[in-house]
């Protein structure tokens, strides 16, 4: 699959653009001292990547997510600030691509003692119908 890359102006060129980066892409450019704003584009996953994906980890994707893959299967925003006459790398922003990601599992480190759960909700409803 060959990556395409697109570079300043790309609010103007890739309006699909500008809604995945929510707008940071318009805001670099407009910015004194950013320069050189690139985002190499890669091309839509296909459904049998997500399924695949899905099967693997053994969990259902949400559909945003789904919808965002289905767009693009990653991307990485790069940008650069001038300085004096130097032009330094400066940021850099990517959503990796579906053969890339990983499933997260919650941690009991980063969860509350006793949480209620959606379990606990429905268990309430139950109760107060009794």
């Amino acid at each position: 699959m060959e990556e395409e890359a697109s570079s300043p102006g790309l609010g103007c060129s890739k309006p699909h653009l500008e809604k995945l980066t929510l707008g940071i892409t318009r805001i670099l450019e407009s910015s004194p001292g950013v320069t050189e704003v690139t985002i190499i584009e890669k091309p839509p996953a296909e459904r049998h990547m997500i399924s695949s994906w899905e099967q693997k980890n053994n969990c259902v994707m949400p559909e945003d997510v789904k919808n965002f893959y289905l767009m693009t299967n990653g991307f990485h925003m790069t940008w650069s600030v001038k300085l004096d006459e130097h032009i330094i790398p400066l940021g850099s922003m990517a959503i990796n691509s579906i053969s890339k990601l990983t499933q997260l599992t919650q941690s009991s480190m980063y969860s509350l003692p006793n949480a209620p759960t959606l379990a606990d909700l429905e268990d309430d409803t139950h109760e107060d119908n009794l």
